[in-house]
């Protein structure tokens, strides 16, 4: 029997992987509704045929289920009137524990890293013929969007610590990347992410896999019934990574497998954090039974994912390039593969703050992350709708910060602004990267046309 399933919000990058691969998942028919401005997802949506309405009370009355968007709550139109008339309601993350809950469930996890780590599982898996379910952050080019309704027995979803969203999911195999305090709105310390990430692997069966980066000390505070497999740098790791290269854009490693070589690797994709990603999706991948040979083939076609180190393009000879990262330790991650790529280019970072929240509790870190920058460019804080205000923090407070630890700094907070001073300075040595989570890629937009 077909059903009637409504989005609300259904343009936002998980709504919008869910609500395409449900029409074959649940045999439904589709409606979605949200806001007229357009993101990457309207394309998406209308090449799967998925209609988005404007909010109106009225798009829920002949829904037999509504998902909601996290960024809506009760006093929604549609969501009041959905509840008002008993028809069930379910959260993004209920709704897709839901669907793993009918295939076999492959969870990619961590403060850092999921999107790429998510695209690159799903790759091996889809070369290896496995046929894989997919829900991934992001554009994944190779991939041909962000999600596709598999007939295989897996379902690969990434998956976000917040508010212990993934404590919705039925794991066998988890991937644990790494475990930094990212939402300090939710997280009191450290200690408490640490202990949603031992709840979530508590859930995998003693039959299935936990892959987590052996070079972080806190892994060892989960202890789940699985087994686990470690990978990382150091040689205490049952997947090791040696002999790394870079170069412009591509990178070259050679993997060990308990001290014994499985030969060289290649990414079409920089640094360093990148490497540790494949190198996740390696040792997961095996666990399923795919080869190394497979696995070698299919990391050699990944070219990256959308806000994920993106080449925008050119302006006056300098390169322009947009990354997702947000919180102090991706942002050192991405400008360490943005030298390691770029060794000779004048590197400007150009940062929006993302959440009130975040800056104010990270802000000793934000002012020491950006070493490897020349330059940096912090505009207005980009503030979320969970914040009630009320914070002493500010961007040009943050800008002086990263003067003192040595770096040339200076706060814009208007985006015309930031682009009217890059467009006057800017030549072909130069390297341009818009960091943040918010909307500070249409810089980068901006200013290649």
């Amino acid at each position: 029997m077909t059903i009637r399933i409504h989005f609300v919000g259904v343009k936002g990058t998980g709504m919008s992987a869910l609500a395409q691969i449900s029409a074959e998942m649940e045999n439904a028919q589709i409606t979605g509704s949200d806001v007229a401005e357009r993101f990457f997802t309207d394309a998406v949506l209308e090449k799967a045929g998925i209609h988005v309405l404007p909010f109106e009370a009225s798009n829920v009355e002949d829904a037999d289920l509504v998902v909601v968007s996290a960024a809506y709550g009760k006093d929604h139109p549609e969501i009041s009137r959905a509840m008002e008339l008993g028809i069930p309601v379910l959260s993004y993350p209920q709704y897709l524990g839901r669907l793993m809950a009918k295939r076999r469930g492959v969870c990619v996890t961590g403060t850092h890293g999921k999107t790429t780590t998510t695209a690159m599982v799903s790759l091996i898996l889809m070369e290896a013929g496995y046929d894989p379910s997919i829900v991934v952050g992001s554009d994944v080019p190779v991939l041909g969007g962000n999600a596709y309704a598999g007939k295989g027995e897996f379902f690969v979803a990434e998956s976000c610590e917040y508010r212990r969203h993934f404590l919705n999911y039925q794991p066998e195999f988890l991937v644990i990347l790494n475990m930094d305090l990212d939402h300090p709105d939710y997280f009191k310390d450290l200690d408490d992410v640490i202990s949603a990430f031992q709840e979530l692997a508590a859930k995998v069966p003693a039959q299935g896999t936990v892959v987590v980066w052996g070079d972080d000390a806190n892994w060892t505070q989960v202890k789940p019934a699985a087994p686990v497999t470690t990978y990382g740098l150091e040689n205490h790791n049952v997947y090791q990574a040696q002999n790394i290269s870079f170069d412009a854009g591509d990178s070259k490693f050679e993997v060990l497998h308990q001290g014994n070589s499985l030969g060289f690797f290649r990414l079409g994709v920089t640094g360093s954090h990148n490497v540790l990603n494949a190198l996740a999706a390696l040792a997961l991948t095996r666990s399923m039974g795919v080869s190394a040979e497979v696995i070698r083939a299919s990391l050699a076609k990944f070219s990256g994912t959308k806000r994920r180190f993106e080449k925008l393009g050119e302006y006056n000879g300098a390169l322009i390039m947009d990354d997702y990262a947000h919180h102090p330790t991706e942002i050192s991650a991405t400008l360490a593969g943005a030298r390691q790529a770029f060794p000779s280019r004048r590197i400007v970072a150009v940062f929006q703050p993302h959440t009130f929240t975040r800056t104010e509790k990270l802000l000793d870190e934000f002012a020491k992350c950006f070493n490897h920058a020349d330059e940096v460019v912090v505009a207005d804080i980009f503030a979320s709708a969970r914040e009630n205000g009320g914070s002493s923090v500010n961007a040009a407070t943050l800008a002086e910060k990263i003067r003192a630890n040595g770096v040339d700094a200076r706060f814009l907070a208007d985006f015309q602004a930031i682009k009217g001073y890059l467009a006057q300075r800017l030549e072909k040595d130069h390297l341009v990267l818009t960091l943040g989570a918010g909307d500070i890629y249409k810089v980068g937009l901006d200013l290649v046309g």
